[in-house]
């Protein structure tokens, strides 16, 4: 081989190494941008999961109420029916 030729083969190498570096480079960041939106979906899926199990709170605690309401009524009701058949 002459001396030109191993020059353009080293050269070659050279762009290649370059290439291959760049290409590894970005999928690193690729890679760093995912796991970075990934976290911060993650707070944000949290704060959605905590405002949804307070929302479940409130509804049960509603349907307690609603039922002790219920309750009550129907009692009265009952004592109305017998207060008015005597």
């Amino acid at each position: 081989m002459t001396e030109l030729s191993r020059n353009n083969w080293t050269f070659g190498a050279q762009i290649v190494t370059a290439v291959g570096m760049f290409i590894v480079t970005l999928g690193i960041l690729f890679i760093a941008t995912l796991t970075y939106l990934d976290r911060e979906d993650q707070g944000f899926r949290n704060e959605i999961r905590t405002d949804l199990t307070e929302i479940r709170a409130a509804m049960r605690d509603m349907n307690h109420r609603l039922d002790n309401i219920n309750t009550r009524l129907g009692r009265v009701e009952g004592y109305l029916r017998v207060s008015g058949e005597e």
